[in-house]
C-alpha cells in the first residue's frame, strides 16, 4: 500500500512538472499564461512561440506522463494503481503544484497515460483527432471527441475495469476543462489553429 502511494505521489508530481511553461519562457521569455488562449499547454506554446517550441512542449509533457505509470506497471502494481497513478499525472498536469494549480487540459497526458495502459485506444484516439483536427483545425474538438473515444474502446475489448474507469473519468474531465472552448464553439468564436482568437 505505502509502495503503491509513493507511485502515486510521483505520478502527480511528475505530472506536474510544468514544461509547456518553462518552453515558452526559454523561448519567448514570455509567460504563456498571459499569451495567447492563456492555457498551460503545448497548443498555446504552439501559438505563442512557434512549431519547434510547441513539439518541444509537447514531447516534454508526453514524457512527464508516461513514464511514471510505465514505472508502476514495471514494477508490479495491480491495475487500480497504475490507474490511480495515471490519474495523478493527469491531474498533476491540469492542476500543478508549482503554478498556483493553474495548468493545462490534460490531452497531451492521457494519450501518454493510455500509450502504457492499453496503446491500441490511443490508435484510436489518434484517429479521431486527426480526422476531426483535418476537417475542422479546431483542436479543442477534436481533442473532446477523440478523449469521448478511449472508455468506448477500453469497454469494448474488455479491459480491466479499474481502467475503463480512468477512461471514463478522463474524458469527463477533458470536456470539463474544455468547457470555455465549448462555449465559444457554440458562441462561433472559437479559433482554428492558424487564426487569431476573436474578440
Amino acid at each position: 500500500m505505502v509502495k503503491a502511494l509513493i507511485f502515486v505521489v510521483i505520478g502527480y508530481l511528475s505530472g506536474s512538472i510544468p514544461f509547456s511553461y518553462l518552453v515558452g519562457r526559454l523561448v519567448t521569455g514570455k509567460d504563456v499564461r498571459r499569451e495567447g488562449s492563456g492555457n498551460v499547454g503545448a497548443t498555446n506554446v504552439f501559438r505563442v512561440a512557434g512549431r519547434r517550441a510547441g513539439i518541444a512542449a509537447a514531447a516534454g509533457d508526453f514524457a512527464k506522463s508516461f513514464l511514471p505509470v510505465l514505472a508502476a506497471g514495471l514494477a508490479g502494481l495491480e491495475p487500480v494503481w497504475v490507474a490511480a497513478t495515471g490519474g495523478a499525472v493527469i491531474l498533476g498536469h491540469c492542476y500543478p503544484v508549482w503554478l498556483g494549480f493553474s495548468g493545462g487540459k490534460g490531452v497531451n497526458s492521457a494519450v501518454a497515460v493510455f500509450l502504457v495502459i492499453f496503446w491500441p485506444a490511443d490508435v484510436v484516439f489518434g484517429i479521431v483527432w486527426l480526422s476531426c483536427f483535418g476537417l475542422t483545425r479546431w483542436v479543442s474538438l477534436a481533442s473532446i471527441l477523440a478523449a469521448a473515444t478511449l472508455p468506448l474502446t477500453l469497454a469494448v475489448k474488455g479491459v480491466d475495469g479499474s481502467y475503463t474507469l480512468l477512461a471514463l473519468l478522463t474524458a469527463i474531465f477533458i470536456a470539463y476543462r474544455h468547457r470555455g472552448n465549448i462555449r465559444r464553439l457554440l458562441d462561433g468564436t472559437e479559433p482554428r489553429i492558424g487564426e487569431r482568437e476573436k474578440a
